[in-house]
């Protein structure tokens, strides 16, 4: 069955992994910042950013001999470049949550008011009803999986056969639940813990730091939304920001396809007007974008939105969860075993981000020192 899926026992059980798995997780990631002892004997792997999207490419021409990302480059790595999938986050951390939609509000841009406020909740209404129409499509296979695998293709740059195993490996929720909060406050303190945070915007603690950056409201809000035969917001449309090629954010290629509801996109049927920037590279980029008013509403990551509204004072909210799992590490042709890594080099997307992260708390279980190549 695919991880598209609605996974409620996932769900029920993700706080009971998250507590046994915190306090390594954190130790994991120091490795990647922190100075390591290390001997002849050592084993180590070592890292250098690469987007994505061409993490492929550098791994069939040697330059590194593994690579962590989100899909469908994974999967494109695996189906078109000969690499293996040697540990996938489904495994790793079941029902992990990725990337979310955040929201600034600016006084002089985009204020706090009513008016707003119901634009948002439209947003986060289009994104659940294209989350839904997208796990309805893959669950049947019925008439519109077809439609569903070329937009797929086309956003990413990848084949269908492509994109069809991207679904089978990222499960697509909005719901903010107890856990999915829980999950963000070990981010926090992830970061806290590598010294990476700089204050907590405030807040005493990383508790009550998410719990006023989290604002659930809205997914209770638009579920009373309703088609509109009326544009609201005509003259003012809402810059929507998003990551290149990233199918953990499928749903919001769903929304814009003007085919599939009538003419117009779904965000338009629930009355929001929206304008599109072109592609952000990562989470941090967007987040950048929000803290210059260059955008109002973006998805990305939980982990940078997390960051960077502490350190950059980027005063955001996250207003809905968009998908969980969904990325893999995976090595080169030939390589079938993270042991066969060890002095090797694995290309990620860089510090920050929950790919990172995975390979820093994978080398601590398996007592490897991670370093960045050439320090």
């Amino acid at each position: 069955m695919s991880r598209v899926l609605v996974m409620e026992t996932k769900q029920r059980n993700m706080l009971a992994v998250i507590i046994v798995a915190a306090i390594v997780i954190i130790a994991a990631v120091a490795i990647v910042f922190w100075p390591q002892p290390e001997n002849e004997n050592s084993k180590v792997i070592y890292w250098y950013q690469v987007a994505p999207v061409n993490q492929q490419a550098v791994l069939q021409s040697g330059q590194a001999q593994g690579a962590v990302s989100w899909e469908p480059y994974t999967s494109a790595q695996i189906i078109n470049g000969g690499a293996h999938p040697l540990v996938w986050s489904s495994d790793l951390w079941p029902g992990h949550p990725c990337c979310v939609i955040a929201v600034k509000f600016d006084n002089s841009v985009f204020p706090n008011n009513a008016t707003n406020q119901d634009l948002i909740a439209r947003i986060v209404r289009a994104n659940m009803d294209a989350s839904q129409w997208l796990v309805n499509t893959v669950a049947t296979h019925d008439s519109n999986f077809s439609a569903l695998l070329s937009m797929g293709s086309q956003f990413s740059g990848v084949s269908q056969v492509v994109v069809e195993d991207a679904l089978n490996h990222t499960g697509y929720e909005n719901e903010i639940t107890s856990g999915t909060v829980d999950w963000f406050i070990n981010y926090t303190n992830m970061f806290a813990a590598l010294n990476q945070l700089t204050n907590l915007a405030g807040y005493p603690n990383s508790t009550a730091y998410v719990n006023s950056i989290v604002n659930s409201t809205y997914l209770e809000k638009a579920l009373q939304v309703q088609p509109s035969a009326t544009i609201l917001n005509p003259d003012h449309p809402v810059s929507l920001g998003f990551l290149n090629g990233d199918l953990h954010q499928f749903a919001r290629v769903i929304a814009m396809n003007k085919t599939l509801w009538g003419g117009q996109t779904l965000f338009e049927k629930y009355g929001v007007l929206i304008s599109s920037p072109p592609a952000f590279a990562n989470g941090p980029a967007v987040m950048s974008a929000l803290g210059a008013n260059a955008i109002s509403i973006g998805y990305l990551g939980a982990p940078p939105a997390l960051l960077l509204r502490a350190n950059s004072n980027i005063p955001i909210q996250i207003v809905s969860l968009v998908n969980t799992e969904g990325s893999a590490i995976v090595g080169a042709s030939g390589i079938t075993s993270f042991d066969q890594l060890n002095g090797q080099t694995v290309v990620t997307p860089g510090p920050g981000s929950i790919q990172h992260l995975m390979l820093a708390y994978y080398c601590q279980q398996h007592d490897y020192i991670l370093k960045l190549k050439g320090t």
